[in-house]
């Protein structure tokens, strides 16, 4: 999947740091470090992938005209995320 830039406001800036912990830059770094796509059932994407710190993260983000990304939330992966992670990257 390509994403072109990212779409960020108060809103999902605010959710994801003070709902989650998690940095605009974190979550820009998750689609960029082998990032593994999966489509939602609601139409979402869920990207999951490492930050360049070692963080493993899964975030929720809605695809926009012209392969704009808008993060909508996020959090740590856990065990089983980890695990389809890995195996998505062939790990």
């Amino acid at each position: 999947m390509r994403i072109a830039d990212f779409e960020w406001d108060d809103g999902n800036v605010l959710h994801l740091q003070l709902g989650h912990g998690i940095d605009p830059d974190e979550a820009e770094e998750v689609f960029a470090v082998a990032p593994v796509y999966r489509k939602t059932k609601s139409g979402h994407y869920k990207v999951f992938g490492r930050t360049l710190r070692g963080r493993l993260l899964v975030i929720v983000f809605e695809m926009k005209p012209k392969r704009n990304a808008r993060p909508i939330t996020g959090w740590d992966m856990d065990l089983a995320e980890s695990r389809y992670y890995r195996k998505g990257r062939g790990k």
